[in-house]
């Protein structure tokens, strides 16, 4: 379970990630920055602190799957019809 590290809302959301909670380091570190851009808005997520090249790359399909998931929320009122994150290595 993560904790909220820093929320200045509506800009800045940090917290923790922990994907093995009984290990013996230091969590990693998920930052949402919500900021104007021109007409729109820009979401910039980043994720520091990984434990490993394994958690590198699980997180590097991860999020761009679960931010195409909210996108689609966001913009159409639904979820995608299938999870974006199932789809890992598949091509058009």
């Amino acid at each position: 379970m993560g904790k909220v590290l820093t929320a200045e809302p509506p800009t800045r959301l940090a917290i923790t990630f922990e994907d093995s909670p009984n290990e013996e380091r230091e969590p990693s570190v998920v930052t949402f920055l919500v900021e104007p851009h021109q007409d729109i808005v820009r979401l910039t997520v980043t994720h520091e602190n990984l434990a490993n090249l394994d958690m590198f790359n699980g997180i590097s399909s991860g999020w761009p799957a679960v931010l195409s998931n909210l996108k689609s929320l966001l913009e159409t009122g639904d979820v995608l019809p299938q999870p974006p994150w199932e789809m890992t290595g598949a091509h058009a």
